[in-house]
């Protein structure tokens, strides 16, 4: 898939004094009357942006809100590491500095912790300003109700000991020996393990009452790991480890401890007679160990042990395989893929869920069923991702059987799983299952509202606009239109919509306010946020030119809290009141945050990056309306150049990805590192026009579709700013990449060009095995962005139709090309080809190629290098720059 380029990273410019000496003499005389007529440009007064400044540029990240909003933290990180974190008082200017720190916690509106990646844990009285800096932390945590500070801290260098210390008191409980914890807020105990000699102790503490109780006790020598509460706190759960002289005699096993009996139950796989004999206990991210809301059921994982992959054996290729050889060998027929099982420790029953058959799988919200299925079922298949066949398993009785078949888990559908329900959407509605009842349900057929995309340009089925979450004790699920957020009853008996976007073209999506409300992982699927009814939703909003946040809440609905012609982010709410801050910019205006005690009160800025934007010259943004030859409506964004003078002919860069109107508001810092190599915000301050054109596509023909877009759009700016048609230039990076150099096979409006990362060959790159995937590049074509929507031998003209590399002979605009040569998403071959195509031709082309890179460019060194040579590669033919490509040519590229 083709990565969009980010604008808000980093890039570079030039000095005010090598912008006058590279441009023509009539240019020059334009300045020169500029300087002549005062009050034509900006600010005179005001500095010209060089590259030697954009070192003072940093970007800021509101970070944490205390609990009643007495304190925020915040960090600015610099382009050379010099990252600081600041937590700032909102109501004066008390304000403390942590060099180099990230992250933080903040407790009960008073202290706030932080921890330095040297294990540094520097404590701090926000009323009192004292501080206290612990050295060698492993972890901590904050206990709430007891006020602790759980620090775990290194002795030396085989000791550790936790140290519990009360913030209010100022006293500290010192536990010896141990080695790790993990800590439970709901019922404030921890588990830890304790070194003993050649034993390890694992144990259960109590803070409230400062109480322990030993959970197991071996002679023999072994490590716990994977500890896991129970959901309310009542167990715990672990994976027992044979330390390695020990693995012979001992085996993995699994520990349940119920907190109220305290009773230990054991799963020893050695002793169950059905637990497969090739396999042993394994945990992972996918596989992990986890215990039942009820406390009855633990699920975990088991690995069989394979044989190494023999890297000199043939390769056998089989063109009916369900996957390819990569894939394959790495699957060997699922032998290869963790599965899952479940034991019941009262009874010490077990029963694996997951096997070869059926090797994924995601649990009902209540833990009694599985719901499992084979990615394998419909391959070898087109699309990137097969449709599923999902089964419903009943952990009790072992009783399966299908519940959706055929169903897309691709570009069409999404899945979730809720307390006894399924929902999932299909033929462009939202539908539930009933796990009690067994019975489907369509929630939207009756609605007369999309809740996919109907105006999509894809060849496939258009995604669902989403379901973000449900609310429990309402039996309701939340869906998205295009605008809109609805509550629908679980059984159908009533549709709610909750917002009024519609009517103004406004879409309203919720905000979650902690990284606790986002969706939690279910094995292989995942379970959605879940909301109390009587609880308040923050939600987002943007329309074209507006930009904002307001409240939800049953009771009244949405009350209205932002709305600006600015793009706003990050806003953050008071726990236990009404205040919020939040994170406000624009093109021209650095980012700044902004306080409100509640909705009715005076906006107070708490602080403004980037203040030394003010003293020099800048551009600013323009929303741009434009027709393409289809009578569609389009719009752009054109960003002027810093100090624009409308007596000036500008050139102008046209940037393309796509529909990039979103990029409005977005402030750009200027910057010498750029992962693609472009900054808006080194252009205009070095006297360009910036334009990015929205551009829609017709199936089959992707490549014209943009050529009537771009062209279009630029006419329509040409025409109404001061700009200079013979010095246009066109760039883009990836599926951009691909639209700017079809475009220069198509019209010689461009004086030069930019493509990066670009797709030239729709028939090789079709022929093409995605690294990163480990399958055909199919999809891309027949269903996704690249929107042919047939395969190549079904419509082979349209593959010739849209690949640059076959209209090379066609090309008069000077192309620089550039590509990684570890490109996981597009073939850096396909830019090697256009290269040599244009080199046969004798045309113009001058290519990149990084080694080590990928997609984008992570190095610092190839993002310098990069952002130099296209700024001078623009200079040169769009300023007659002569001294510019010469340089771009002789210089080395960084190893």
């Amino acid at each position: 898939m083709a990565i969009k380029m980010q604008y808000t990273i980093e890039n570079i410019t030039h000095t005010s004094v090598r912008y006058l000496t590279g441009i023509k003499a009539y240019f020059v005389g334009l300045i020169l009357l500029l300087i002549s007529c005062p009050g034509t440009a900006q600010n005179n007064n005001k500095k010209e942006l060089i590259a030697a400044d954009y070192s003072l540029w940093s970007y800021l990240t509101l970070q944490k809100l205390s609990e009643n909003a007495k304190w925020i933290s915040y960090s600015l990180s610099y382009q050379n590491g010099n990252d600081t974190l600041f937590v700032k008082n909102s109501t004066n200017s008390k304000t403390f500095t942590f060099p180099g720190a990230s992250g933080g916690k903040f407790y009960a509106d008073k202290w706030f912790l932080i921890k330095s990646p040297n294990g540094e844990l520097k404590i701090t009285d926000l009323l009192t300003s004292k501080q206290e800096n612990i050295e060698k932390v492993v972890q901590y945590d904050l206990s709430v109700y007891t006020k602790d500070i759980l620090i775990l801290k290194k002795v030396n260098h085989e000791k550790k000991q936790l140290q519990l210390k009360n913030l209010a008191t100022g006293k500290s409980l010192i536990l010896e020996d141990v080695d790790k914890y993990w800590y439970n807020q709901q019922n404030d105990g921890l588990v830890y393990t304790s070194k003993s000699g050649n034993h390890t102790i694992i144990s259960l503490f109590n803070l409230r009452d400062k109480t322990t109780s030993v959970i197991a006790n071996t002679t023999a020598a072994c490590d716990y790991s994977d500890i896991t509460w129970q959901k309310n706190g009542k167990s715990v759960a672990f994976i027992k480890h044979p330390l390695e002289n020990d693995k012979k005699t001992e085996s993995t096993s699994v520990g349940y401890y119920d907190i109220e009996q305290a009773k230990l139950y054991t799963f020893n796989p050695s002793i169950q007679d059905i637990f497969p004999a090739n396999m042993k206990i394994f945990s992972s991210s996918f596989e992990k160990l986890s215990i039942s809301d009820d406390g009855r059921r633990i699920f975990f994982g088991m690995e069989k042990t394979t044989a190494p992959i023999d890297p000199l054996q043939t390769q056998i290729w089989n063109a009916d395989d369900k996957f390819l050889y990569p894939v394959k060998v790495n699957n060997d027929n699922w032998n290869k893929i963790a599965k899952v099982a479940v034991w019941w420790p009262q009874q010490n029953r077990f029963s694996p869920i997951t096997d070869n058959e059926f090797p994924k799988m995601m649990l009902s919200g209540d833990q009694k069923y599985a719901f499992i299925y084979n990615p394998a079922t419909y391959e070898p298949q087109e699309n990137r991702d097969a449709p599923l066949d999902i089964y419903i398993l009943n952990l009790e009785t072992g009783e399966r059987k299908l519940v959706l078949q055929n169903q897309s888990t691709g570009g069409g559908t999404s899945i979730s799983i809720f307390e006894k329900h399924i929902a999932y959407f299909k033929n462009k509605d939202w539908w539930i299952y009933d796990i009690t009842r067994g019975l489907h349900r369509n929630l939207t057929k009756e609605l007369g509202v999309f809740f996919s995309d109907n105006e999509s340009d894809w060849p496939e089925e258009a995604s669902p606009f989403g379901n973000p979450a449900w609310i429990q004790a309402d039996n309701t699920l939340l869906v998205y239109d295009k605008y809109d957020i609805w509550s629908i009853a679980l059984d159908g008996s009533s549709a709610r919509r909750l917002t009024k976007g519609r009517e103004n073209k406004t879409t309203y999506r919720i905000a979650p306010q902690s990284p606790q409300l986002y969706d939690k992982m279910n094995y292989d699927g995942g379970y959605k946020i879940m909301y109390q009814p009587s609880e308040r939703l923050v939600l987002k909003t943007e329309a074209l030119e507006h930009k904002g946040y307001c409240f939800w809440d049953k009771k009244n609905g949405v009350q209205p809290l932002l709305d600006k012609k600015m793009h706003t982010s990050r806003l953050l709410t008071g726990q236990n009141n009404d205040c919020y801050v939040y994170q406000e910019e624009n093109y021209n205006f650095p980012p700044r945050l902004l306080f409100k005690q509640n909705s009715n009160s005076k906006e107070k800025v708490l602080f403004q990056s980037n203040p030394q934007h003010f003293k020099y010259n800048w551009g600013r943004s323009k929303l741009i309306s434009y027709t393409n030859s289809k009578g569609t409506i389009l719009n752009g964004v054109l960003f002027y150049p810093a100090n624009y003078n409308s007596q000036i002919k500008y050139p102008m860069i046209v940037h393309l990805y796509e529909k990039q109107s979103k990029e409005l508001y977005k402030y750009v810092n200027p910057s010498q590192n750029n992962p693609t190599g472009f900054n808006i915000s080194n252009f205009t301050s070095n006297g360009y026009f910036v334009f990015l054109p929205d551009i829609v596509y017709e199936i089959e023909n992707p490549g014209p579709s943009a050529v009537d877009c771009v062209v279009s759009a630029t006419k329509k700016v040409i025409d109404s700013e001061s700009i200079d048609r013979s010095r246009i230039g066109i760039t883009g990076h990836s599926y951009g990449g691909y639209e700017t150099d079809y475009i220069i096979t198509q019209t010689d409006m461009f004086a030069a060009a930019v493509a990066g990362a670009a797709i030239t060959d729709f028939v090789n790159g079709y022929l093409w095995v995605v690294p990163g995937y480990g399958i055909p590049n199919f999809y891309h074509y027949e269903f996704g962005q690249l929107r042919i929507g047939k395969s190549l031998y079904e419509d082979y003209p349209a593959y010739l139709r849209n690949s640059p590399l076959y209209h090379a002979d066609k090309v008069n605009t000077p192309l620089l090309s550039w590509a990684g040569d570890q490109d996981g998403q597009i073939d850096h071959n396909q830019t090697i080809e256009f290269y040599l195509a244009l080199r046969r031709l004798g045309k113009i082309n001058t290519m990149l190629l990084y080694p080590g890179a990928n997609h984008v460019l992570m190095e610092k060194k190839h993002q310098e290098d990069l952002t130099q040579r296209i700024e001078q590669w623009f200079d040169y033919y769009l300023k007659d720059k002569k001294e510019s490509v010469s340089s771009l040519k002789k210089g080395n590229i960084p190893q």
